[in-house]
């Protein structure tokens, strides 16, 4: 009698723990599924608000909409743009003076210059002779330099795409052009497409990447040597030279501000950092080959111009080459 009783409380004891434990076993799952949804709901604006934030170029300093944040965030949101708004109000400072700096120093040192070669002309003192004609090296070689640093202003701040497509073919003939008359007959080399080569790009900021990766060319290769420009129907802007090949290490840097190949090279060193700028800017980027594809020596500088058949600039990122580095400034 005494045991019955026991197996028929042991028997209640397990009735009400499943009648206990079912409910929880249905319930539960049911709770953590609603919890996970009611977050998911909460978070999907700051979701949002991230993939806005990470969408953006590393030149984007604009105020991020904060759009559906939740109260508790929007201060956040708010504390970030007006950090944003402060970096970028210190970058344009910074691009105004430089390129106001360089704007105003090209007057004073013209007249410099001027005076320099007319103390050549006028002394009979061969010793005076070389002093001012290394007064006049030096104050060309820093016109040259506040050149750049306008060109560099330019690359950082201002607008490189216009709003209409035209033909990139006479753009580049005729700076190919005007820098072979300084450079002398057959030492620049042009080959163009039959076809146009339709772009937005605007034309000042080609003539700019033109003239640096000529200039580049022409200043490291070699004098007895042409320089080789091909513009291809697909909007490739490849310039090539002959000389002795850059070891990977130094071609790795070569892109960076006041780089140059050697010590002893000429230069500012800003002319293939400017294109590298410019290439970024575009969504390209300039691609630095030593040795040439093909060839045991010299430097091929390649970058993919927007086109207005193919916007897709990236599509060559894994070209083959011995030594290749792609370089995009910031």
């Amino acid at each position: 009698m005494a045991i019955s009783a026991l197996a028929r409380r042991a028997r209640i004891a397990r009735e009400a723990l499943w009648m206990l434990l079912l409910p929880l076993l249905v319930v539960v799952p049911l709770a953590f599924a609603a919890i996970w949804l009611a977050l998911r709901a909460g978070l999907a604006p700051l979701q949002r608000w991230r993939e806005r934030l990470a969408a953006r170029g590393a030149r984007d300093l604009s105020p991020v909409s904060a759009g559906d944040l939740p109260s508790e965030l929007a201060p956040i949101a708010a504390t970030l743009d007006d950090v944003l708004c402060r970096l970028s109000a210190a970058f344009e400072a910074e691009r105004s003076f430089a390129a106001n700096a360089a704007h105003e120093l090209r007057t004073p040192l013209a007249g410099a210059i001027a005076q320099a070669q007319r103390l050549q002309a006028e002394t009979a003192d061969p010793a005076a002779r070389m002093r001012a004609a290394a007064m006049e090296a030096a104050l060309k070689r820093l016109l040259r330099v506040s050149e750049r640093l306008m060109q560099l202003a330019r690359a950082e701040g201002a607008r490189l795409r216009r709003d209409s497509a035209a033909d990139l073919c006479p753009v580049v003939r005729i700076l190919v052009e005007e820098q072979g008359r300084d450079a002398g007959d057959e030492r620049i080399r042009l080959r163009l497409p039959e076809a146009a080569v339709l772009s937005d790009l605007d034309p000042d900021a080609l003539a700019i990447i033109l003239r640096n990766l000529i200039d580049n060319a022409l200043r490291h290769g070699d004098p007895a040597k042409p320089v080789d420009v091909t513009l291809t129907s697909e909007g490739i802007l490849r310039v090539s030279n002959d000389g002795l090949p850059i070891p990977p290490e130094t071609l790795a840097r070569l892109a960076t501000r006041f780089t140059r190949a050697g010590s002893s090279a000429e230069g500012s060193g800003l002319g293939l950092a400017i294109v590298a700028t410019i290439a970024e800017r575009i969504g390209s980027r300039l691609h630095l080959t030593s040795p040439r594809p093909g060839a045991t020596s010299g430097l091929t500088a390649e970058m993919m111009l927007p086109c207005a058949s193919d916007c897709e600039v990236e599509k060559r990122d894994n070209r083959p080459s011995r030594h290749s580095v792609s370089s995009s400034a910031s």
